[in-house]
């Protein structure tokens, strides 16, 4: 089979990596811009969201087993309109794709290869990324599987070296400005953990049945991994220096200083943000082409990759002309548009299902 089988496993750890994804880097500064020493607890109310909609996910993909969203989208809404939702999905997943790269390509030209032209960064990773897709998902997730385990020996470690440094102080006061900032931000905080995309994936999991505990517990775990990197970033280095600086958690990993010997450890969170912005952009891109070529009826995913990989780039560099737009994009315009996706669109199809099943 041109996809391959993933397990019960596999699909846990994809869903944990696909979780932390960009918002270990960037989700700390967008959360306490308006929670403030809250953030803490709006991350944990924008992963409550999240749980809510993987449950609805489960729900309409245990209708359809066997069949990905872009197929099951035909068989509820009729030929034409399945498929122009399979296209706006295509594109939602797309663009998703589209933004992994640059923001990879933001972090490394600003923090790691100042001198480096972006094109080239954008074009390195991108070219990785189709060579992935084009092995399959039974190849990504084996690769994943094997990196997990380095991924939270790194995280764990971090966390416990900046026990230290530790200034409980400034997480109080508590609720200083109320519910409303807490559950704005964390809406904010659930639109960056595009689950939906998930819905693409399941009919290649050998053990269907356990798919939506897999789902829940993978999405639990990056959780409570973004819970309290979030609540890290406020402990030690404060909501000033957290909400002004893009990626506050590499600063805060900065601070960690074992006895004056063991210190510049951010190369570990980063190795542990590169493999899962990795994991994160391989699948979305992945079910990108999938998505396409089953709404065109096509016999492979694989002639799809190449082309698109060429516009992704493309699409990357446009996407975010510069950092600014990055800082105004998220909080303004993707919300909306991410859950017209994550919300919208999977719940008329739900709706719909159960309506026409109780006609029959």
């Amino acid at each position: 089979m041109e996809h391959g089988k993933i397990n019960i496993r596999q699909l846990t750890i994809l869903v944990i990596v696909f979780t932390i994804g960009t918002s270990i880097l960037l989700a700390p500064t967008q959360t306490v811009q308006e929670a403030k020493q809250d953030a803490w607890m709006a991350v944990t109310l924008g992963m409550v969201f999240d749980l809510i909609l993987i449950v609805m996910y489960s729900a309409l993909g245990k209708q359809f087993p066997g069949l990905t969203l872009a197929q099951y989208s035909e068989k509820i809404l009729g030929k034409w309109l399945g498929k122009l939702i399979s296209i706006l999905f295509f594109s939602f997943f797309f663009y998703l794709s589209a933004i992994m790269v640059r923001d990879l390509g933001n972090f490394i030209v600003t923090n790691v290869l100042p001198e480096t032209p972006i094109e080239v960064v954008l074009i390195s990773f991108s070219i990785v990324i189709v060579i992935a897709t084009r092995y399959g998902l039974e190849v990504i997730a084996r690769t994943i599987e094997i990196f997990f385990p380095w991924i939270m020996i790194f995280l764990v470690f971090l966390m416990i070296a900046l026990l230290p440094e530790i200034e409980i102080n400034n997480i109080k006061p508590l609720f200083e400005r109320g519910i409303r900032p807490l559950l704005s931000s964390g809406l904010q905080f659930s639109s960056l953990q595009e689950f939906v995309c998930f819905l693409m994936l399941l009919p290649f999991v050998n053990r269907p049945e356990k798919v939506s505990r897999s789902l829940l517990v993978g999405a639990s775990v990056g959780g409570i991994i973004l819970i309290l990197i979030t609540a890290l970033c406020v402990l030690v280095i404060g909501i000033d220096f957290t909400e002004r600086n893009i990626y506050p958690s590499f600063v805060l990993a900065k601070k960690i200083n074992i006895a004056n010997f063991v210190e510049r450890l951010e190369v570990l969170l980063a190795g542990a943000w590169f493999l899962s912005i990795f994991t994160k952009t391989a699948i979305t891109f992945y079910i990108s082409a999938l998505a396409l070529s089953q709404t065109l009826e096509l016999r492979s995913y694989k002639p799809l990759t190449w082309p698109l990989g060429l516009i992704m780039v493309v699409l990357s560099i446009v996407a975010y002309p510069n950092v600014t737009r990055v800082l105004e994009f998220a909080p303004k315009v993707w919300f909306s548009y991410a859950y017209f996706y994550m919300l919208f669109l999977p719940l008329v199809l739900l709706l719909v299902y159960m309506i026409c099943k109780k006609k029959r």
